[in-house]
């Protein structure tokens, strides 16, 4: 997975300009809980949310004792979120997971020239290919034993059995030396034999189909 496969480019955005009115803004807004701001030369500035639009009224209210209304006319540049995180085209796709549990979507820019966004259901996408979500398989919850080779003997477990492997994903369960492994193999009546086998071979078969 690239992030130039699941772009959205910028000619399919909606944008806000530093110098509208968050009146404007908030028109643009009716759909969106967050959008993309950018300038004319389409340096990319940062997000405005419709959360951070209420922070700036909030803190435009006690500092000026004013009125929403007076509100709405100034400009949105006030309202922008400025320290965003962004990618380029030539950053891995596994980097925007970091980014996208904390922002909307991942901008992506060329310099600072903005070309798109990665949006968070592109994200969840990506991760339910990875974990073979929609794929009917057999699920194995592995711990791992910390020497050489045991990715090899996993997987001439499988072979041997002529097992297909339909995903397979190590993670770290949270402890020193602690590696766990989701394995998902496609439905098989040698599921007990793989089993059998994987615990010979030094695996703790922590979980099957649960």
């Amino acid at each position: 997975m690239f992030i130039r496969n699941c772009l959205t480019p910028i000619s399919e955005l909606v944008l806000i300009r530093p110098n509208e009115s968050i009146r404007a803004a908030l028109q643009k807004m009716s759909k969106h809980l967050s959008l993309p701001c950018i300038d004319d030369e389409e340096q990319f500035l940062g997000i405005v949310s419709k959360r951070s639009i209420f922070e700036a009224f909030e803190a435009f209210y006690k500092a000026e004792n004013g009125s929403y209304e007076d509100f709405l006319d100034q400009p949105i540049d006030t309202c922008v979120l400025r320290d965003v995180p962004k990618l380029s085209l030539d950053h891995h796709f596994e980097d925007t997971i970091e980014i996208i549990t904390k922002i909307p979507f991942v901008p992506i820019v060329q310099g600072e020239h903005f070309l798109g966004i990665v949006k968070r259901s592109n994200v969840q996408n990506a991760l339910a290919v990875a974990f073979a979500k929609n794929v009917e398989s057999d699920r194995l919850l592995l711990g791992v034993p910390e020497v050489e080779g045991a990715f090899e003997r996993m997987f001439n477990a499988t072979h041997r059995l002529g097992v297909s492997v339909v995903t397979c994903v190590p993670f770290d369960a949270g402890e020193p030396l602690n590696r766990r492994v989701l394995l998902k193999v496609r439905k098989s009546s040698k599921l007990n034999t793989l089993v059998d086998d994987l615990e010979r071979a030094g695996f703790l078969v922590i979980q099957v189909n649960g």
